[in-house]
């Protein structure tokens, strides 16, 4: 029996019972069902209503309400027409996304999916009207609403090592793209787009059905590079794949150019690097809390533990402070600027032997101000370009620090200004890091 066979049956019982509604409007004979799923971060419960576009005194009726983020309302019946499909934050006003002109006929069935985050929000329509597959095979739609980039799929044995092998689906972006695919139970693993190395999630166990029909849809993580997922079989209900890694990088601070080597639970960060070294890549550790081992100059350092969220990404500092070296876990945004044509900027302070806050101005115009030795500030926007000019000042002084001009800031981009000293001797360095 197909779903759509399955839907009809569902119809056909409530008119031969006379209900009242068969989850919306069965009274009237609809024979088209909605639902929506929220995977929305910014908004806890959203609202959908529906319009029909020919009748211009048709008002906004709510079809679901207040659907909790992770999850899916129930499917809505709906007569055969064209309508206007509205999303909506509970309890305001304000539509945040339209789909105009959707022809819900006889058969239709679909699920209208939520995601991003405020300032960020989108959505998509899924199809619930797909066959089964054949025996010993499952069909897959797969879409990135992460912030991760573009991605490649990989479903494989457990012990498949990525570069023996190709994706099922590459360069997947926000939209939906299918597949058929043996079932069974694999291992699923997600990169970014070319980059075998660069693993943005990794689970274990991913059972795909006899003859299955699901969706496969990739959400974000807190760091912004990392991703979550969440599995929903055909009319069914979602469930969510977490990420159980976080991804850690290294930044040498300590004062005199001292010989600097930091390990976390024995995954070595940096090796053997001197005031001035930050990571260009992160390594991918297991969240929890781990051991961190610092060496200067072949002296191992007490530091303390660092607990690592799943999903987030982490700088590990190690700076002097008035007591000697030390560590800072810093950590990382890499979500990309939400405004088209900005850059994202912040900085890292580790100038041990200067001691003082800093303060960013680009282009004369203070930016980021008093940020602490050890610590890093707040995330900011400003406009990307050429030839800008950056400006780093003693923010208790007022006393200049370091400027360099002609810097290009990148569309699109995320950086580090990572400030630290070699004795008197200032060091900036800005790492791109998306």
């Amino acid at each position: 029996m197909t779903i759509r066979f399955a839907g009809s049956r569902v119809l056909m019982l409530c008119a031969a019972l006379a209900l009242a509604s068969c989850g919306g409007k069965g009274d009237d004979g609809g024979d088209a069902q909605i639902r929506l799923l929220n995977l929305s971060k910014g908004y806890p419960t959203l609202d959908m209503l529906t319009n029909v576009d020919a009748d211009d005194d048709d008002e906004d009726e709510t079809q679901s309400s207040s659907v909790a983020l992770d999850a899916v309302g129930d499917y809505v019946t709906l007569d055969s027409d064209t309508y206007t499909i509205k999303l909506k934050r509970t309890g305001s006003g304000s539509i945040l996304r339209s789909f105009t002109g959707e022809e819900l006929t006889e058969g239709t069935k679909n699920t209208y999916i939520a995601y991003g985050e405020v300032g960020a929000f989108g959505a998509l329509k899924l199809d619930d009207t797909a066959d089964p597959a054949d025996a010993g095979q499952t069909r897959l739609s797969i879409a990135n609403l992460s912030t991760a980039g573009l991605v490649d799929i990989y479903i494989t044995a457990s012990d498949v090592d990525l570069d023996d092998t190709t994706p099922v689906l590459s360069s997947v972006g926000a939209a939906f793209a299918s597949l058929t695919t043996d079932s069974g139970t694999f291992r699923l693993r997600v990169t970014a787009a070319g980059d075998t190395s660069d693993v943005r999630l990794d689970i274990a166990s991913f059972a795909l059905a006899d003859k299955g029909v699901a969706a496969l849809i990739l959400t974000s993580t807190q760091g912004g590079t990392l991703a979550n997922a969440v599995y929903m079989p055909q009319s069914g209900q979602p469930t969510k794949l977490l990420n159980t890694k976080a991804r850690l990088r290294g930044a040498v601070a300590i004062a005199n150019g001292a010989s600097t080597t930091i390990r976390a639970n024995g995954t070595t960060i940096v090796s053997a690097a001197t005031a001035g070294v930050i990571g260009s890549r992160y390594v991918l550790l297991d969240a929890g809390s781990l051991p961190v081992s610092l060496t200067v100059n072949g002296t191992a350092v007490t530091v303390p533990n660092v607990t690592l969220q799943a999903g987030a990404d982490y700088t590990l500092m190690a700076w002097t402070n008035a007591n000697g070296p030390t560590t800072s876990l810093i950590t990382d945004d890499n979500r990309l600027p939400t405004v088209s044509g900005n850059a994202k900027i912040r900085v890292l302070n580790g100038m041990s032997t200067l001691a003082a806050p800093l303060t960013l101005a680009i282009d004369f115009s203070p930016l980021i101000e008093g940020v602490p030795v050890g610590e890093v500030s707040d995330d900011e926007e400003t406009v990307a370009g050429t030839d800008h000019q950056l400006a780093i000042t003693n923010a208790s002084t007022a006393g200049e620090v370091l400027t360099r001009d002609s810097i290009t800031l990148q569309s699109a981009s995320v950086y580090t200004y990572f400030l630290t000293d070699n004795g008197t001797t200032p060091i900036g360095v800005l790492r791109r890091d998306r």
